[in-house]
């Protein structure tokens, strides 16, 4: 664990819709599969079927001891048709925990595990999925942002 303080709140979220690939991944390979399937949504985007904002998000919608079920998701701009297996989604909306993640990529652990103890001390239930919004790539891990997000339980 670091030394770095997350604030971690409780907000308000509306569904954003975004384009996005379901995927089954083996705990620890997010980083070596997110690539092959975020290709999917960039090459709909370039045939002009999809307009995308860019914006990278991570939807974990279950979890077992060793698959994550993960839907990799870009932000889009208009409304659009499945294309393949890319699909018409949105993010989780409703109250959640929230916090934001300055830094490599490699250390998100520490802000799921900041909300986590949030939680616990203050007496929050989640309510299942979580996600990741991705600010734009630098290749100084300095200035990479990540906001993470547990939805809560009412």
């Amino acid at each position: 664990m670091s030394d770095v303080r997350y604030e971690v709140r409780d907000v308000r979220v509306s569904p954003r819709p975004v384009a996005g690939v379901h995927a089954q991944v083996q705990r620890g390979r997010v980083g070596q599969e997110f690539g092959r399937h975020l290709d999917q949504v960039y090459a709909a985007a370039r045939t002009g079927a999809v307009k995308l904002d860019g914006q990278n998000i991570f939807i974990y919608r279950a979890a077992s001891a060793d698959v994550l079920t993960v839907d990799f998701c870009v932000g889009v701009t208009a409304p659009f048709d499945a294309v393949g297996a890319v699909l018409p989604l949105e993010t989780p909306s409703g109250v959640a925990a929230m916090v934001t993640h300055h830094g490599d990529y490699g250390r998100l652990n520490e802000a799921n595990a900041a909300i986590i103890t949030w939680c616990q001390a203050n007496n929050r239930k989640r309510a299942g999925p979580s996600w990741e919004v991705y600010g734009h790539w630098d290749a100084d891990p300095a200035k990479l942002r990540t906001d993470v997000y547990y939805l809560l339980q009412p």
